[in-house]
């Protein structure tokens, strides 16, 4: 019985104390037809959360036939709330034609929050400054129960993308201003395991010849983006009675043993 117990209680401190740290890969990838062959590409590599302290990593630059200035996304491992987070100041396509920029950001290594399954709110917002922006399907949001990083694995389907996929979400305009609204899923994991999540934001731009109103430019569009986890609610009272069961369990069979001494 005593084994019982404090191997009971020993379990609870481990469980919260596993949200420390995790080995994980914090990635951007880019992708463009007919560029590189269509593959995806790794553009950029950031650093990992490490407990309570977000994972970041970032990308300016060129790719393809698109300007790609500040991306930055950031990821958070966290008990109430863990998230993976997105923003850029501009994405602008340089074309005479339209074309279309896929860019895939994966973290690998969350532990928490803990439970099962997660309740996952994945949704985009921005606004197109130039050109037009296609709506369809512009955001996608992906988990895997066993931390495999969709992106390198191709995201061709199969077995890891029956885990879990939000969307595809499409925008919907107003003037300027474009929003995919939420969408909301359950994602279902084995607790404990460490499990990734990717967002992929899909854009389509008019090139610089598709509008005489395009001031010389094409497309044009500021995007910000989030995929949220947290735990599905329980009971509060379940919650309580089921972290404090080997707890005072232990405190009971203590209290027996100095009474049988006495």
């Amino acid at each position: 019985m005593r084994k019982f117990f404090i191997a009971a209680a020993l379990a609870v401190v481990a469980m919260f104390g596993s949200s420390k740290s995790a080995e994980a890969s914090f990635q951007i990838f880019a992708q463009e037809a007919g560029i590189n062959g269509g593959n995806i590409t790794l553009v950029a590599t950031g650093t990992d959360f490490v407990g309570a302290t977000p994972g970041t990593v970032g990308f300016s630059g060129t790719y393809g036939d698109f300007l790609i200035t500040l991306f930055g996304s950031s990821s958070d491992n966290r008990v109430q709330k863990s998230d993976l987070l997105n923003a850029t100041t501009s994405v602008e396509n340089t074309a005479a034609t339209t074309k279309t920029l896929t860019i895939y950001v994966t973290q690998t290594g969350y532990t928490l929050p803990i439970g099962s399954p997660l309740t996952v709110e994945s949704g985009m917002g921005g606004s197109v400054n130039n050109g037009l922006l296609g709506p369809l399907g512009i955001f996608q949001a992906y988990a895997d129960k066993n931390n495999n990083n969709l992106v390198a694995g191709g995201l061709t389907g199969g077995a890891a993308l029956t885990d879990f996929r939000n969307g595809a979400q499409n925008d919907s305009q107003v003037g300027s201003t474009f929003d995919t609204g939420p969408a909301i899923g359950q994602f279902t994991r084995t607790v404990g395991s460490p499990y990734s999540v990717t967002s992929v934001v899909k854009l389509t731009l008019t090139g610089t010849s598709n509008s005489p109103e395009d001031n010389g430019l094409g497309g044009i569009v500021n995007f910000s983006n989030h995929v949220n986890l947290t735990p599905v609610p329980a009971p509060a009272g379940l919650v309580l009675a089921l972290a404090g069961m080997p707890v005072f369990g232990l405190g009971a069979y203590i209290r027996r043993r100095r009474a049988v001494k006495a």
